[in-house]
């Protein structure tokens, strides 16, 4: 059987993806050799898609209230609530909220119903917390929202500048690209600016450790050191762009013209700002990418602002190795952009001005249609809490572990008449709170487009048989829109319908200055539908794809000109002795985990939901390395466990994302984000919440590890959990009881076996098969260390009389393995240690043959080198 050609489903790269064939659930997935943006490489999420295919937790059937139904009592309940609300509150009674992972096909028939033919343009998207700055700023410098350049272009630079971007984890097969052309490139450079010493700053020839929320300051600072000097682009300038001037006066304004001031500002090492502004303005071929450090600010549009307003002083947009370069988090962010998934924009890349909302009307020959922008993402869970949203129908998404305010989120969900959620497993924070849940495909079961960061449109392609009773979510949309009557508008019989429906769309963009335009992908068949190849938009009339934007000169603007924008970035000035909490991604988790935290090797290289501060501060506080710890603030709390490092500088916090209700009692950071905004693009500003963090006071600290944990251990216990093949790792912390308390709650019978038991102190049992719920129990007054689970989990299958073994959680030979720095190879940093201190002349390559680490994925490849050259340099 042939292999399917898809899309992976996690970050922007959007990286190609072969499968071997079709209907195996248990497939392992390679890199697309074929595909331009990753040509066959994978991260480690990527490389482990098949693991998250089983139907674990999945979704199989619609519901009510809890109770299984059938579609057509769904899709028909679904609709009634849609008329009774439009009949008595109006269309703005109605809510959507989408995400970056649906497709294309999904998005657009969203819109299409919402704001079209419901009426509602109160229809936002995930996609608002991630990117929606940097398309304001697209935008507002190049008359529509427009990423320039392309993946060649980091390699091609000769200087890449990353500003708030941890691209090593956050987008790992860019980063592997960036890496490989500095290899082959002895003069290419690698400048960071981030406040925490990350694994991309790591490898960086330049780290700039910033103070939080002046990286506008900088970057303003540089455009008038550049002005100043003589290094800016008069010709291009005064051909291709307006406003300059108010700009420079602006930037000169905001930062000043005294260098070491600037530096003090920023918190930075003044020959660290000349070396970087020299390294600028010496480097033609530059390129400066960003992602969410700048675009989750208070200030995200005007900090975009100032990167673009860079690439246009110098000239430097529209060429081989130079552009201003935002790289969006999620699959699918720029095609949900592509149709108006956002709540100020309409399909095609159209706003509400009055000529463009008639166009798209009579191009959809629309019943009802919006006629201004709805509310963004914030704004429309907090009308949902006020009580003017009646109904809410939520695509794919989890806000409740997303959105800030999560506190707020949930006051939303709870008086919201009726909740609406499609997803594809059946336990999140938001289905809870769900009246109508619907089952959704998946990743791998699903067909339609994606478009990744650089405009380059690609197929995602089925290759497993849906389970149960899910349906593609542009199905189910257009099911209501045909029950409320809108038949034809809604006759849509595959993917291919909707996807040619939205090329014909975009091709009205023709007699206009807009570049979006999907020409010659508005007749496909269903046959070139599912042969399509990638493809970078816009389409030429013949056809052609478009690598790179404005290298003619001429911009979407009425007059072909860029504008710059005057800009002072805000900054967080709130002086206060409180910590101020970053947030962000870790390298094998995605999004709330409803797929990674499901698959075993990506829960090994980071197990814990930790909170990394530095040791100063833990020191202040009275907090130990590892200890249980509350944040908290105005808006909530969440508990984590304390990782002290000094990645983070004094007076700073990092926790990433991820982790939320269900993988922990207590978690996780939306409980004390703040719900500020930017206020021209509506982005959160989840970089800067302040907040203060005290120790828990541990009596008992559990560890279960087996398929259901006993309801008793659960009675006033905060916990962590996370994920084995079938499996359940358990961490237990207990303020308020003794290991003799937990012991008779359990009233253990015949089939678990006592290992040890020392009264008040420490107790550890087992179960075996053949019991039902064999499991390994261990609780103590101390910290516990974490067992073997893989080599627990084959006992448990295969048996083992060694009590000792057992008692460890591990073989005797086998202890301290150290921490999993290769999940793909399951390597360690003491495999690496030991190998290097063995073999004294050994280098990155000698470790990488003998160990295989950081060759498959390359994920790992930043630790791997880290390792390397610690043990190089440290003596002995």
């Amino acid at each position: 059987m042939s292999a399917v050609h898809t899309t992976c489903a996690y970050c922007g790269v959007g990286c190609g993806v072969e499968v071997p064939g079709r209907g195996d659930r248990s497939v392992r997935v390679k890199g697309l050799a074929s595909h331009p943006a990753n040509g066959g490489r994978l991260c480690v999420k990527g490389t482990h898609l098949g693991d998250t295919l089983p139907l674990k937790d999945r979704l199989l059937y619609p519901s009510i209230d809890g109770r299984d139904t059938d579609w057509d009592t769904a899709v028909e309940l679904i609709a009634g609530r849609l008329q009774v609300a439009l009949d008595e509150y109006g269309p703005d009674s109605i809510g959507f909220y989408l995400s970056g992972q649906l497709l294309t096909e999904d998005y657009y028939v969203a819109n299409k119903l919402a704001k079209g033919f419901l009426g509602t343009a109160n229809v936002d998207t995930n996609s608002r917390l991630c990117m929606s700055s940097a398309v304001a700023a697209h935008t507002r410098a190049f008359g529509e929202d427009l990423v320039p350049g392309n993946y060649d272009d980091l390699e091609q630079a000769d200087l890449v500048v990353l500003v708030g971007s941890n691209l090593a984890w956050a987008h790992p097969v860019l980063f592997q690209r960036l890496q490989n052309a500095r290899q082959h490139n002895p003069h290419k450079q690698l400048i960071v600016i981030d406040p925490r010493r990350t694994e991309t700053a790591e490898a960086a020839d330049l780290h700039l450790p910033l103070k939080p929320g002046t990286d506008g300051r900088l970057l303003n600072g540089l455009l008038a050191w550049l002005a100043d000097r003589n290094q800016i682009d008069r010709a291009y300038i005064d051909t291709h762009t307006q406003g300059f001037d108010d700009t420079l006066a602006q930037a000169r304004e905001h930062a000043g013209t005294d260098l070491p001031q600037l530096a003090e500002d920023c918190g930075l090492r003044l020959a660290d700002v000349q070396s970087f502004f020299n390294t600028f303005a010496a480097t033609e071929k530059t390129v400066t990418a960003w992602s969410m450090g700048i675009n989750q600010s208070r200030s995200g549009v005007d900090k975009s602002q100032t990167i673009i307003n860079l690439h246009l002083a110098t000239g430097r947009i529209g060429k081989p190795g130079a552009a201003p370069f935002s790289i969006t988090g999620q699959p699918n962010a720029m095609g949900g952009r592509e149709v108006g998934g956002l709540a100020n924009q309409l399909a095609a890349h159209r706003d509400f001005a009055p000529e463009n909302v008639d166009a798209v009307e009579q191009f959809w020959q629309a019943k009802r249609m919006a006629r201004q922008p709805g509310l963004k993402a914030v704004d429309l869970f907090r009308a949902a809490a006020e009580g003017r949203i009646k109904v809410l129908w939520i695509l794919a998404t989890n806000p409740l572990a997303s959105m800030p305010d999560a506190p707020l989120v949930k006051k939303a969900l709870e008086r919201v008449e009726t909740v609406i959620v499609s997803d594809v497993v059946q336990h999140t924070d938001t289905v809870a709170y769900a009246d109508i849940v619907l089952p959704a495909l998946a990743w791998g079961e699903k067909d339609g487009t994606v478009t990744n960061s650089e405009r380059c449109l690609s197929r995602q392609r089925g290759f497993l048989i849906p389970p149960g009773q899910a349906k593609p979510d542009w199905w189910a949309l257009a099911r209501v829109g045909q029950s409320l009557g809108h038949t034809e508008a809604f006759a849509y019989e595959r993917a291919a319908d909707v996807f040619r429906e939205h090329a014909r769309l975009s091709t009205l963009n023709t007699d206009s200055h807009r570049q979006f335009n999907l020409t010659g992908l508005d007749s496909l068949t269903p046959a070139d539908y599912d042969n399509l190849q990638p493809v970078q938009w816009p389409l030429s009339d013949d056809g052609e794809p478009t690598p790179r934007l404005f290298s003619d000169g001429r911009f979407a603007t009425p007059d072909g000109k860029a504008r710059f924008i005057p800009v002072t970035p805000e900054e967080p000035t709130e002086s206060t002795d409180r910590l101020r909490l970053n947030t962000g991604r870790i390298r094998d988790q995605w999004h709330s985990m409803t797929r990674t935290g499901f698959a075993p090797r990506l829960t090994q290289h980071r197990r814990d939901f930790t909170l990394a501060m530095h040791p100063i501060d833990a020191d202040r506080l009275g907090i130990a390395a590892d200890a249980l710890v509350r944040v908290h603030n105005e808006q909530g709390r969440f508990l984590a466990r304390a990782d002290l490092t000094d990645t983070v500088q004094p007076g700073q916090l990092f926790a990433p994302m991820h982790w939320n209700q269900t993988f922990a009692s207590e978690g996780g950071v939306a409980q004390v984000i703040p719900p500020k905004v930017d206020p021209l693009a509506g982005q959160p500003e989840s970089k800067h919440a302040l907040v203060d963090v005290e120790p828990v006071p541990i009596a008992v600290h559990g560890l279960y590890v087996g398929f259901n944990l006993p309801t008793p251990l659960l009675d006033g216990a905060h916990w962590f959990k996370h994920h084995l093949n079938g499996m359940t790792v358990w961490q237990l912390f207990y303020t308020d009881a003794t290991v003799t308390d937990l012991r008779q709650r359990l009233n253990l019978d015949a089939t678990d076996l006592i290992l040890s038991d020392d009264h008040d102190h420490w107790f550890q049992a087992i179960s075996r098969p053949p019991t039902n719920n064999p499991h390994w129990l261990s609780l103590s007054e101390h910290p516990i260390a974490e067992p073997d689970t893989d080599w627990l989990e084959q006992q448990f299958d295969q048996g083992n009389d060694s009590m000792d073994d057992w008692v460890r959680g591990q073989p005797a030979g086998d202890l301290d393995r150290g921490k999993l720095v290769c999940t793909c190879f399951n390597v360690r940093d003491k495999q690496i240690a030991e190998y290097l201190e063995e073999n004294t002349e050994a280098g990155l390559e000698d470790v990488q043959q003998a160990l295989k680490c950081s060759t498959s994925c390359g994920s790992c490849l930043t630790e791997v080198v880290k390792i390397v050259e610690t043990s190089v340099t440290t003596p002995g």
